[in-house]
């Protein structure tokens, strides 16, 4: 990544038009559209963030990451050639490019921290009152698929809602660890990620904990060395959240001991739906070896799978790399990894660039960070490569290490140093229409 300075307001005009730009507003309407499906607005809006692209006066940018996505994409549209299932995949590769031009608005409308801040703040809000609200009204009304917590529009599958939920979890914490001390921003961020981390564990999914095991490890760790005290505030607020835990929940993660064997797979829970997730991974490994290039198509997964194990009946992988492997091949699968690392690297260098300048937006990117670590985990359980929402948080994270690594260069030139004598010290110079399909999985 070239070295990128935050980008001023020109001179003489307001700070806040600046930061509200109609491409900005219109794609904040979109994401509250698709994350709490109050208001069907999103392609009406989606529609006025492109064409607000053509408005505006900043370069368009169009990051790395984004191409890799278009050729990703480019890869699945030759699989239409020669599939099976010419209509199920032609419908998905409309689909996919929309998902695309979704990511062509969002690394355009977060141009600076002002603005990836009040997103943040945005989303975090609109998800806790919305679907992360009513999943706990249902679970307190006994409203759940098996005693595991379940929420409205597209949060109807358990583990899907609490992958969806660590990828929230991660802005929170973002929040938390960035917003002055006493803020009260700061405070309605640790309370939000106290409801979230809830929400995770009613839910029961052992996918979810693991990627929370995940994020967690080199986050204490992390604590212990710079913010020891910290430790203590954590550590009360998930000794309580583990304290109003259900009993069905440890029941369901002691299940895990059971994923070591072949055998005992099947008794890992009472709804047999390890024993399915195993048949469905058998038969995926067939479609595979059959299909190694090109897929079976993008989104005709579940057809090929009914024609190769019909008493499986239309199920999706339930893994998203399996997934992106049989609907588009080998190379499309180096495709998708492709543009996750290549975002990641990016973050990596913007951290280390601007530790000492700008360490609180370092800090807030490291935690945006872990949890795509978190939900690319959670990714092993789930198919999540369909939705817009990874693609969304791709974006942010790119746009945050663009602009954390701006604000950690000089901001006035420096001359390149004398010569230096022998010895001496050297100094120190980040569903479906424009959401996308999300399969439901058991």
């Amino acid at each position: 990544m070239t070295a990128i300075r935050a980008e001023p307001a020109p001179a003489g005009e307001r700070p806040w038009l600046h930061t509200w730009t109609p491409t900005f507003v219109l794609f904040l309407a979109y994401l509250f559209a698709i994350v709490t499906g109050r208001l069907p607005v999103g392609t009406a809006v989606m529609v006025g963030a492109i064409a607000s692209l053509f408005l505006q006066r900043a370069t368009l940018r169009t990051p790395g990451f984004l191409g890799l996505f278009a050729a990703w994409t480019l890869w699945a549209a030759l699989g239409y050639g020669v599939t099976s299932y010419p209509e199920v995949v032609g419908d998905s590769l409309t689909e996919r490019a929309k998902v695309v031009l979704v990511t062509l608005v969002a690394v355009n409308a977060l141009r600076r921290w002002t603005q990836i801040h009040y997103f943040i703040l945005f989303v975090l809000v609109s998800y806790v009152l919305f679907p992360a609200r009513s999943t706990l009204v249902n679970y307190v009304h006994g409203y759940t698929l098996f005693g595991r917590a379940i929420g409205p529009f597209i949060y109807g599958n358990p583990n899907d809602l609490a992958a969806h939920t660590i990828l929230v979890l991660g802005p929170a914490l973002a929040l938390w660890t960035g917003a002055p001390r006493g803020s009260p921003i700061r405070w309605v961020a640790l309370a939000s990620a106290a409801l979230l981390i809830l929400v995770i564990v009613l839910t029961q999914s052992r996918g979810a904990f693991v990627a929370l095991g995940i994020m967690a490890l080199p986050t204490t760790v992390t604590l212990v060395r710079h913010r020891p005290r910290a430790i203590a505030g954590v550590a009360a607020v998930l000794g309580l959240v583990l304290y109003l835990a259900p009993a069905s929940f440890w029941a369901r993660m002691q299940g895990l001991r059971k994923a070591t064997s072949v055998a005992t797979i099947g008794e890992m829970d009472p709804e047999g739906s390890a024993r399915q997730r195993f048949a469905v991974l058998q038969t995926a490994t067939r479609i595979i070896r059959d299909h190694p290039v090109l897929g079976v198509g993008l989104g005709a997964y579940e057809v090929a799978q009914y024609r190769y194990n019909p008493s499986l009946g239309y199920l999706d992988t339930h893994n998203t790399y399996l997934n992106v492997l049989a609907e588009t091949g080998l190379p499309g699968l180096v495709l998708f990894l492709a543009l996750i690392i290549n975002v990641l690297r990016g973050v990596q260098h913007a951290r280390r660039r601007a530790a000492r300048q700008s360490p609180a937006q370092a800090e807030a990117l490291r935690w945006l960070q872990y949890a795509l670590l978190g939900y690319l985990t959670a990714g092993v359980f789930g198919s999540f490569s369909r939705l817009a929402f990874l693609y969304v948080y791709l974006a942010l994270l790119w746009c945050a290490s663009r602009t954390t690594e701006g604000l950690g260069l000089p901001t006035t030139p420096v001359e390149p140093p004398r010569a230096r004598p022998k010895g001496a010290p050297i100094g120190s110079t980040r569903g479906r229409s424009w959401l996308g399909s999300l399969t439901q999985s058991p």
